[in-house]
């Protein structure tokens, strides 16, 4: 058995690495090719043709439901799942399709105006404009393709005003009454966001919140998992073992104890949404339970592979989920730091370094598997784990489960439960925040081989099993090439941020940097808060010297004033006038470290905002860099009869690539040797046009754009420039093409 679930484990990792997913025939000779490997007892390569044809059978599937919504012309019929989430512009759900083939998938739209107040468990009938799903692709961001895989979401939209909209008979659930009352009954606490995460799984945080729960480490804590379905399970179970039983149920009191506590966890985890890391942990429970009942000892290696294999064959695209590999990888760390322990202490003191010792070996192999999965760790993660998950684990959370049954149960004295819970989670709550502003507190290892964290782990592994002197030798030999790659020299680069429909550019050098434009901002989503912000981070960015607003347009400007409250120190450079404590782009230093800066004179102002962008031209080892902001053709001859000499070995295309810029003579006289462009996917104005993607062949102009190629990376050195795009080195590789043609997608239903 073991040697089955190692093959589907190996087949897991093997598919991330394929080009395509085989087609959906192959299914026809693995199928029996597995049977035959079991049958002459090839486990191994059993189960790892078994692992294929789940993997390939499931997308297939996804595709063929997907392609069938994409081109349905029906209206919609389904039922909002999850809290959908209000803005003042539009409001944003999740739609579980009931009337078509696809019924069972999701759907995700946007309202702008919609006729009431959107509810979960609300069931509607609606026309909407759908696209596959497509997001940004940054090295700190969300894969929102693997996601909706995973999620079983099929495309994305908005939803069409019209007659056929109609709002249809429901009722409210179960699960909904409960959520109201707990929310009533948190409203006036100040940990209320704490609560309501850690009971019903609602995480609506503020920016500040989210911000110190990523600075400390913490956010799994605030995440209902394994950690919480299992302290539910533990509870329950050492509650029932202790109650008083009839002698004739004696016998019965462990079975019925186990049963109870699993009862138990999967209605807590039905409280939380039965959201995809509960599931996990809940079946890992069920799989526990079992065992115990038929009175089967399974060793750790076991148990672990087993649950590992059944959770991959299930939904092979839990090897697409960062989360998955963390808590699987996590059960793996305690398993082992268990298998070290010593079985059995009688003094306290000794039980109380043991606890000390396991949270803290614990805590330092999870910010490992942090680097190895996020390109960095908290500073603040080793400490605020050991000491706020016994905290919670031990207090914290058992008197929240406390609380939360008084309440449900309308038992008296709930509100002073409540009151206790708060005044419990105010530490918790006080650290999060103080975490906040700890702008330095991230230990960024960006452009770092998934292969060296890795062997960096397992070095660490050798040295805690260094009960042997091999595993010490060993582990000395391998930390000599680890040292030699994180002291490598600083080198510049320039990053082209996947910001969507917007720009945002960074200049970095080491820990310093120089960002041109902020990303966009439309109403309540901010790409500085959402990709700009967390690129910084993952990149090591501590000290943002200058920031540029080229114009005065929401899609450049984005959410600027959040930049100032992580970098206060920074100097902003703009033309626009309504900006407190901002220089004029002409002002700017000539010389930034090695780099010169120099801002080009457009010549005056034509009345256009656009027209207005300050371009930055920047020098840097002979090579030059253009920024021309928004600028359209008619500047661009300005600007060449002004600088007749002016060339650029990079240029970032004006207007994101529309045709009103990019005039032939202006790339003609550039000539330069790439053309970067930022546009997202399937964006409705079709940028970058087809006539400059035509002049920019005719001049043998190689370009990279972010809505394919996602953040672009540009490696400046003396002797070249390396080019590297963030989505062909994302893994899986076969989830990385766009599905279809922007044109043919925008149909209506």
């Amino acid at each position: 058995m073991k040697s089955f679930c190692i093959g589907v484990l190996t087949g897991s990792l093997l598919s991330l690495f394929l080009p395509i997913v085989p087609p959906f025939f192959t299914v026809f000779l693995l199928l029996p090719l597995t049977v035959l490997l079991l049958a002459v007892r090839y486990r191994f390569c059993a189960g790892l043709a078994a692992f294929i044809c789940c993997w390939i059978i499931q997308f297939a599937g996804y595709q063929t439901e997907q392609q069938h919504i994409l081109n349905y012309s029906e209206p919609l019929q389904g039922t909002i799942v999850g809290i959908p989430k209000q803005y003042a512009e539009y409001s944003q759900f999740t739609l579980q399709l009931e009337n078509n083939r696809a019924t069972g998938y999701q759907i995700q739209l946007n309202w702008s105006q919609p006729p009431v107040l959107l509810q979960e468990g609300q069931r509607w009938r609606l026309s909407a404009r759908l696209r596959p799903v497509a997001g940004s692709a940054n090295p700190a961001g969300v894969n929102r393709e693997a996601q909706a895989l995973l999620q079983g979401v099929l495309a994305q939209g908005a939803v069409l005003s019209g007659s056929d909209t109609q709002l249809l008979p429901h009722k409210v659930t179960v699960r909904q009454r409960l959520i109201a009352q707990l929310q009533q009954a948190t409203e006036n606490l100040d940990s209320a966001p704490l609560l309501l995460a850690l009971t019903v799984g609602q995480r609506q945080f503020s920016p500040a919140l989210w911000q110190g729960l990523q600075q400390s480490g913490l956010a799994h804590l605030l995440a209902i998992s394994g950690l919480h379905i299992g302290l539910v399970f533990g509870w329950s179970f050492c509650l029932l073992r202790i109650m008083p039983w009839p002698l004739r149920y004696l016998a019965w009191r462990q079975g019925m104890a186990l049963t109870g506590a699993l009862l138990t966890a999967f209605a807590y985890a039905w409280l939380a949404g039965f959201a995809i890391p509960t599931i996990r942990a809940a079946f890992a429970l069920l799989l526990m339970v079992l065992a115990w009942l038929q009175y089967r000892r399974l060793s750790y290696s076991h148990y672990w592979l087993l649950l590992t294999a059944v959770l991959l064959l299930a939904q092979p695209f839990f090897v697409l989920s960062k989360s998955f590999w963390l808590s699987v990888l996590a059960v793996a760390v305690i398993f082992t730091v268990l298998w070290l322990q010593p079985r059995y202490s009688k003094h306290w003191r000794s039980k109380f370094y043991l606890f000390l010792r396991f949270h803290f070996y614990l805590a330092l192999l999870m910010s490992l598997l942090s680097v190895l999965l996020f390109d960095g760790s908290s500073v603040l993660a080793l400490v605020s784990n050991v000491l706020w998950v016994p905290w919670c684990s031990l207090l914290a959370i058992p008197l929240l489960f406390i609380s939360l049954v008084v309440e449900l149960l309308q038992l008296p004295g709930s509100s002073v439960l409540w009151q206790l819970t708060d005044i419990v989670f105010q530490p918790l709550l006080w650290w999060l925040n103080w975490a906040a502003v700890q702008s330095n507190s991230w230990w960024a290892l960006p452009d770092q081989h998934w292969l060296l964290i890795g062997s960096l782990l397992i070095v660490c592994l050798l040295f805690l099993v260094s009960y042997r002197r091999i595993f010490l030798y060993l582990g000395v030999v391998l930390m000599l090439p680890l040292i030699l790659a994180f002291t490598r020299p600083v080198q510049w680069q320039l990053h082209l941020i996947d910001v969507g429909q917007g720009l945002a550019v960074l200049l970095q050098y080491g820990q310093r940097g120089l960002l041109y434009d902020a990303g966009p901002r439309y109403g309540q989503h901010s790409a500085t808060a959402s990709q700009v912000l967390p690129y910084l981070r993952q990149r090591g960015v501590r000290q943002l010297d200058y920031l540029i607003l080229s114009h005065d347009d929401s899609d450049h400007t984005g959410d600027w004033q959040l930049l100032t409250t992580f970098y206060p120190q920074v100097q902003i450079y703009t033309d626009i006038n309504n900006i407190n404590k901002a220089q004029p782009c002409s002002t700017i230093p000539q010389q930034y470290l090695a780099a010169r800066l120099q801002m080009l004179d457009t010549g005056g102002d034509f009345g256009n905002k656009n027209d207005s962008s300050c371009v930055l031209l920047i020098q840097l080892y002979g090579w030059q860099i253009l920024l021309p902001g928004d600028i359209g053709a008619r500047v661009e001859q300005q600007l060449i009869a002004r600088y007749p000499q002016l060339s650029a070995n990079v240029l970032v295309l004006s207007h994101h690539g529309s045709n009103s810029s990019s005039h032939f003579s202006f790339l003609h006289q550039l000539a330069p040797q790439l053309a970067l462009n930022s546009a997202s996917l399937y964006n409705r104005h079709r940028h970058p046009a087809g006539a400059v993607q035509q002049r920019l062949q005719m001049l043998d102009i190689p370009l990279y754009n972010t809505a394919h190629g996602g953040a672009i990376r540009l490696d400046i050195s003396e002797q070249a420039l390396h080019v590297h795009e963030y989505r062909t080195q994302r893994i899986p590789f076969w989830l990385q093409k766009p599905v279809g043609n922007a044109e043919t997608l925008l149909t209506t239903r």
